[in-house]
């Protein structure tokens, strides 16, 4: 049964997480992936361990198919106005794949320590403008 949607599930309490979904909300220009979060959306996680769930980012595609992480930026760039194109060609590329993975891991790995400090509206002084 397909959706004709994409569901992007985040992390609420990751920063990185949620700054990504905020982008991915501006950059969806045709409205179709709906952001949730993780914590409220575990029944569309089936399959994947509780104490895994947070790990990664996850995609639901309008099919129903799953993916996660590293393997879920292919179907999350064409889920994006002129992404199909760029999707297929990473998805069909081992090397494109093994770099995307590395960095996403990378990204995990050090997320606690990535995410920016400062507060919208502040300077690098820290005062409000």
């Amino acid at each position: 049964m397909e959706t004709g949607e994409y569901i992007l599930l985040f992390d609420r309490d990751c920063g990185i997480c949620s700054a990504l979904s905020r982008w991915i909300g501006a950059a969806d220009l045709r409205h179709r992936i709906r952001v949730r979060t993780i914590q409220s959306s575990r029944e569309l996680l089936r399959g994947i361990p509780d104490e895994r769930m947070l790990d990664a980012f996850h995609i639901v595609a309008p099919s129903g198919q799953l993916t996660t992480g590293g393997d879920a930026v292919p179907t999350l760039i064409e889920a994006l106005p002129m992404g199909a194109g760029f999707g297929r060609i990473l998805r069909s590329s081992r090397g494109l794949m093994s770099r995307v993975t590395a960095f996403y891991g990378f990204l995990t790995r050090f997320r606690d320590q990535l995410v920016c400090r400062v507060a919208f509206g502040e300077t690098s002084e820290g005062s409000l403008r």
